[in-house]
């Protein structure tokens, strides 16, 4: 996941923290953290990481468009809230290793291309 979309995810999270929410809410976030719709997991939708197999299932019921409980919503939230932390982790050690190339050529010195050795 690229950071710009990491930083939608917790922009549209925040905002969902704060009003009520139906699935169809929660189904795009989750979709958008990497999470996918697999059968056979009991009779509500389940969705399982693609990016981070680890991490718990996580049900989203649908209850004809209506909005969920706020205890239902908030739970949905904090598991998804985990795959936002695990994400965050991933591109600040992705940051780190190109922080690290960079600063190994800076050391290096300026490329000595053209010179004659």
């Amino acid at each position: 996941m690229k950071r710009k979309a990491l930083e939608k995810a917790k922009r549209k999270h925040k905002a969902l923290r704060g009003s009520s929410a139906r699935a169809a809410d929660l189904i795009a976030l989750a979709s958008v953290l990497g999470r996918e719709a697999v059968a056979g997991r009991g009779k509500e939708p389940t969705f399982l990481s693609r990016d981070f197999p680890d991490l718990r299932p996580l049900t989203i019921p649908k209850h004809g468009g209506k909005d969920l409980k706020t205890g239902t919503k908030n739970s949905i939230l904090n598991q998804l809230e985990d795959d936002i932390s695990r994400h965050e982790m991933e591109l600040g050690e992705d940051d780190d290793e190109h922080k690290e190339q960079a600063d190994d050529e800076d050391e290096d010195g300026p490329d000595p291309v053209g010179q004659d050795h």
